[in-house]
């Protein structure tokens, strides 16, 4: 696929991935709409991207305000007068131990990185069934088969996001041309992981780049990077017993960060 000249919407766009992957898509030559509630790190954003002499256009969102992602998507649609490539990007991580277990927390993780595309979903489907050729990449995570003790309200929001993805995959392409690809990643270094032992991590310019090439590719599952999908598949054949014997401390120091990238 070449990306030259498409319209781009991206969730998430203020930082990490979902900025890298902006700033890229700039210099293949993309229109960009980039969204996230961090308006005055966009406009910042927005404003070196443009140097590409392309147009980028950003907005305020609140992925978990259903308004603000209509509100998002129809600015984005007026401006460009289309929406080929939506980026879901937006995301938050939020531990949640048994010790202090919050079911607050855990509707605010489900909001976010479930609903919030959900939200996305039903806003694009009725314009892209219309272009007859768009496409839709929305970010979970690698390990979206099994638990990762602190992380349940984190991995079931993901999983929740790769079984839906996987579930309209077949009928969005076969009925209407639209391209389903679920991005996997292990663990990128962005502010969401810093207070974890992450061996292998990469930079969110190597993850996006790989995403990118995975797009031009129309690659259905994006995964990586290469040794933690290995690593992550081998412990999915894990017996029960055996996974449940991994030692449970994974976080640097003492305590629990909320980090969010939206």
């Amino acid at each position: 696929m070449d990306l030259k000249g498409k319209v781009v919407l991206i969730s998430g766009a203020s930082g990490g991935m979902g900025e890298a992957i902006a700033k890229q898509l700039g210099k293949e030559g993309c229109n960009l709409s980039i969204l996230a509630r961090r308006e005055d790190k966009l406009k910042k954003i927005a404003q070196e991207i443009s140097k590409n002499k392309i147009s980028c256009i950003y907005k305020k969102c609140d992925v978990t305000n259903k308004k603000d992602v209509e509100d998002a998507v129809k600015y984005t649609y007026k401006e460009f007068k289309r929406i080929d490539i939506a980026f879901l990007n937006a995301g938050v991580l939020i531990p949640n131990p048994i010790e202090t277990m919050d079911g607050n927390i855990i509707i605010n993780t489900m909001k976010t990185n479930f609903f919030g595309d959900i939200y996305f979903l039903e806003s694009l489907f009725p314009i892209m069934k219309k272009q007859k050729s768009s496409m839709i990449v929305a970010t979970s995570t690698l390990p979206d088969k099994r638990g990762i003790a602190g992380w349940g309200a984190y991995g079931a929001s993901k999983a929740a996001i790769s079984l839906f993805m996987e579930s309209i995959r077949a009928e969005a392409k076969q009925k209407y041309n639209i391209d389903i690809l679920t991005v996997k990643p292990g663990s990128v270094k962005t502010p969401m992981i810093e207070n974890y032992h992450r061996p292998g991590s990469i930079s969110p310019e190597k993850a996006a780049e790989i995403i990118i090439s995975g797009v031009k590719k129309s690659k259905k599952i994006i995964q990586f990077p290469f040794s933690q999908v290995l690593l992550t598949r081998i412990g999915d054949l894990f017996p029960t017993s055996a996974y449940d014997a991994v030692p449970v401390h994974m976080q640097k120091g003492d305590g629990y960060p909320v980090i969010e990238e939206k």
